[in-house]
């Protein structure tokens, strides 16, 4: 898949693009189903299948803040890519860019600059200025400009619409199965690993300390997780909280943002410092708990691990047997 920023440079060359236009925060059920249809449209027109996203949400930018999202801009890409997503455009979300007229943005960018063919959008995408356009101003404007426009029906589950609001509140009461049938996949985290203390590694479990560019947490506690590192799923168990959780010498003085610490299972590689990893979430094990000394916490870190390995391996054989 290629990747733009800002712009699409015209030596880029995309065949004859079909484009669709959002946020895609998650890239829940409901999206899924636009980027699928938007594929089969493209393949179907010996075409290219574009997608137009945003760095921020819009009501930050016009707010001058900095929300948590589900997925980051870089996790929205690689999620992109998996569903075969031939590009994919990140614009930055600007004021500038929020007071263009929808016409205006539909003329110049999407059909003069990038040269669209057509446009499929979700059933309440809205774009330009006051979120005025809408799928009946697209339409009018592809029979002015000369282009295709439709759009996707709501995409529901349990009688509701399915919304990244509805993934998020999910997310943060950690209820892990409604996630995933909510997102359609497994719910996962997309950090950088960084610079931690070293406290893990001194006790016989190091840790992947990672930088999860404001994704949207699940409650603190200990999970057993999978991990995409470079490129090979792991066994891993994944620690939510707030560090440290020594008590030594009378009550730690915790962080005052959760911190997340994955143990890979087996892993005897290189230092990951500044590589990506992805954290599938499978089950949550317990709560996050403060213990008097580093071997009372080594020993609760092998009885999680214990616990992890065994819920795996019962998952693995479930696949490998074709159960669900």
């Amino acid at each position: 898949m290629r990747f733009f920023e800002g712009s699409i440079p015209r030596t880029a060359a995309l065949r004859r693009p079909k484009i669709t236009l959002g946020m895609f925060d998650g890239v829940h059920r409901g999206h899924r189903e636009v980027l699928r249809q938007l594929l089969a449209w493209a393949r179907s027109t010996d075409s290219d299948a574009l997608v137009v996203t945003f760095d921020r949400k819009p009501r930050d930018a016009l707010a001058g803040r900095t929300s948590d999202l589900i997925t980051s801009p870089r996790h929205r890409v690689r999620l992109f890519e998996q569903m075969g997503m031939d590009a994919a455009l990140m614009l930055r979300f600007t004021r500038k860019l929020a007071a263009t007229e929808p016409e205006t943005f539909v003329k110049e960018f999407l059909v003069n600059r990038i040269g669209a063919t057509g446009v499929l959008l979700g059933h309440d995408t809205r774009f330009g200025r006051n979120g005025r356009g809408n799928m009946p101003m697209m339409k009018s404007l592809g029979r002015e400009l000369g282009f295709e426009a439709c759009s996707v029906p709501v995409v529901e589950l349990d009688g509701k619409p399915i919304s990244s609001t509805r993934v998020r509140r999910a997310i943060r009461r950690g209820d892990l199965p409604a996630v995933e049938r909510l997102l359609g996949r497994p719910f996962s985290l997309l950090g950088t690993v960084v610079r931690g203390t070293g406290r893990g590694e001194k006790i016989g479990f190091p840790t992947a300390n990672l930088d999860l560019h404001r994704e949207v947490q699940p409650p603190e506690g200990v999970y057993v997780t999978r991990a995409l590192v470079n490129g090979v799923w792991l066994d891993s168990v994944t620690n939510v909280g707030r560090a440290p959780t020594l008590r030594p010498n009378g009550p730690p003085h915790r962080s005052e943002t959760p911190i997340i610490e994955t143990h890979l299972l087996d892993f005897s590689g290189r230092k990951l410092y500044g590589k990506e990893i992805e954290v599938l979430f499978v089950k949550f094990i317990r709560l996050e708990e403060v213990f008097e000394s580093p071997e009372a916490l080594g020993r609760r870190i092998a009885a999680d691990v214990a616990e992890a390995r065994v819920h795996l391996a019962a998952a693995a054989a479930s696949r490998h047997k074709g159960k669900p």
